[in-house]
């Protein structure tokens, strides 16, 4: 395989994978989150037991927001606390609506993905349903997720992956042509992207956060890294570019180093 050198200086370095020798591996996927501000990934595969191979691929940038009047005139940007990696900073779902009452999530990515994993910080006690919608070009259409989050009834209860078949008919627009109510002709609502909108069938507890939301790539034909063998690739951590790395084996254990950076002069966020 081959790999891509970031011509120049680089700024901060620092592991984004578990301190002391990596993350560790099994043949589950596991997603390791890239700090935002990152420009260049290195990958490095050690440890294989019982493993041919470390099995790896790259999770979109996911836009994430919240309305509770249908893009109206409320708009809350969430996409990077999000996908920053930290507890501190939270997706805040508490006392959101449902879509008849004006409140959803509209999350959307660059490319077609396969769902979400959710880590809940503080869990929904209210019995619910998601519904999650896609936008087909002239409607939105049902894209029957399976919701992993639900306990005993309520959506947003537990940790969990919300997953679903890509649709064919899915299609890449600006939520200027697919909101009637949208706040503005500027900005994110005229850039293209492929959107999903969540919505919940009773209003959410007072009290109900998110720690992250992340994208599922859409395939598992996964690149392959041998024992040893190092990937390295200029990225960007952000709109418009990735957010975190998928990773798992093909049978047996491992773990996997992923060091980041950023161009010289820049930080981590």
């Amino acid at each position: 395989m081959s790999t891509e050198i970031l011509t120049g200086p680089l700024g901060e370095l620092r592991a984004a994978s578990t301190a002391g020798g990596g993350t560790a591996l099994t043949s589950t996927a596991t997603r390791i989150v890239l700090p935002i501000g990152t420009k260049w990934l290195s990958l490095t595969p050690r440890n294989l037991s019982g493993a041919a191979v470390v099995k790896f691929n790259v999770n979109p940038w996911l836009t994430v927001l919240k309305t509770t009047d249908l893009l109206v005139a409320n708009l809350t940007d969430y996409s990077d606390a999000a996908q920053d990696s930290s507890t501190a900073t939270d997706v805040v779902l508490s006392s959101l609506a449902t879509l008849a009452n004006g409140g959803s999530l509209y999350v959307g990515a660059e490319v077609p993905f396969a769902g979400a994993e959710i880590d809940v910080d503080a869990t929904n006690g209210t019995s619910a349903t998601l519904a999650v919608t896609y936008w087909d070009g002239t409607t939105w259409t049902d894209i029957s997720p399976t919701d992993g989050t639900t306990s005993g009834g309520k959506t947003f209860a537990q940790d969990g992956n919300v997953t679903w078949t890509v649709p064919t008919a899915w299609v890449k627009a600006a939520l200027n042509d697919a909101v009637a109510g949208e706040m503005q002709n500027v900005g994110i609502f005229t850039h293209p992207l492929f959107w999903t909108r969540w919505a919940v069938s009773a209003a959410m507890d007072a009290s109900t956060t998110l720690n992250s939301l992340i994208a599922i790539n859409r395939s598992t034909a996964y690149a392959e890294l041998a024992s040893g063998q190092s990937f390295e690739e200029a990225v960007t951590v952000g709109p418009g570019g990735i957010c975190s790395v998928t990773a798992l084996t093909d049978a047996g254990t491992a773990n996997l180093i992923v060091n980041v950076a950023t161009r010289g002069g820049g930080r981590f966020m």
